[in-house]
């Protein structure tokens, strides 16, 4: 099988080289860490998709900037929720990273 013959390179360089006589070794692919660290980036990545966060923090900078952000009970909330999001994308981060959320700035 192709990909035992490969042994870890990526599978597209392996057979390049292998129909072309390239008998330069192969680099290895690396796979960038643990599975809880793919799984918590993971995590992220899905959080920041499914979230309105850019864009909530966006229209709030510019009515900050415009001087007509009024403080009501829904933006207090918005601003709260926005928080909550940065804090868990941040201590997801931290640990994808492989530091602890105490560790971080």
């Amino acid at each position: 099988m192709l990909i035992v013959e490969a042994d870890g390179a990526p599978l597209g360089t392996y057979i390049k080289a292998k129909v072309l006589g390239d008998a330069r070794p192969l680099r290895m692919r690396r796979t960038g860490g643990a599975v809880e660290d793919r799984q918590a980036l993971g995590q992220v990545l899905a959080m920041l998709g499914r979230s309105r966060l850019a864009s909530n923090l966006n229209q709030l900078a510019h009515l900050a900037h415009v001087g007509a952000l009024a403080l009501t009970p829904e933006t207090e909330a918005e601003l709260r929720e926005a928080y909550r999001d940065i804090r868990d994308i941040r201590r997801l981060l931290l640990t994808a990273l492989g530091m602890r959320p105490e560790d971080g700035p």
